[in-house]
């Protein structure tokens, strides 16, 4: 006979877990505080654009550690603008499935599964799309005028992997010529590509 058992996060314990970010304690997620508040639960980061990236996108966050309300829940969203061609490139959220509403523009998006395949769409107005937990993907908007969405993740802090940010930034970094391998590029070329995430 065989025995299967399935593991998920436990059941909440208390009504609330406000979290306390500057508790020494470490613990998988945060411990939660004494006293919280009405504030604890409120954010306003989404209501407006912010000012895009050198890659014309700009991702607010809206997770625990901007609303400590959301200790112990498992939700969280974000906020992505776009400029005109801005990209949100290629990463993954280990923590966390993603799905995406556009508030305004049109968007190219798509995820890679583990078998390389590619899953993209042109999505616009009022329309949704899934990231699947863990799979590189990524968001272009294609047109002239500026677009924006609002995320949705299963996660109170999924976490994000810039994949370039991830292996030409690394600290320490990663080895030249693990990256000239995997890149079949040559070490003066990681040194370039690294030189362009080197920190300002």
């Amino acid at each position: 006979m065989l025995a299967h058992t399935v593991y998920a996060d436990p059941d909440m314990l208390q009504d609330i877990c406000v979290a306390d970010l500057a508790s020494v304690v470490k613990v998988n997620g945060f411990p939660c505080k004494s006293n919280a508040t009405a504030d604890d639960f409120f954010s306003a980061a989404l209501a407006r654009p912010g000012v895009t990236n050198s890659f014309g996108s700009l991702v607010t966050g809206a997770n625990v550690q901007r609303i400590p309300g959301l200790n112990t829940l498992g939700v969280s969203l974000s906020r992505i603008d776009y400029a005109p061609r801005g990209l949100n490139p290629p990463h993954t959220h280990p923590r966390a499935t993603e799905i995406v509403f556009v508030l305004y523009g049109e968007l190219e998006v798509g995820f890679i599964t583990t078998a390389n395949v590619l899953y993209s769409k042109i999505i616009k107005n009022g329309e949704i799309f899934v990231f699947p937990k863990g799979l590189v993907h990524f968001q272009r908007n294609n047109g002239i005028i500026p677009a924006a969405v609002i995320a949705a993740f299963n996660s109170q802090l999924p976490g994000t992997q810039s994949i370039a940010t991830t292996l030409f930034g690394a600290s320490p970094p990663v080895p030249d010529n693990v990256l000239a391998t995997a890149f079949q590029i040559g070490t003066n070329e990681v040194q370039t590509i690294k030189s362009k995430f080197a920190p300002k």
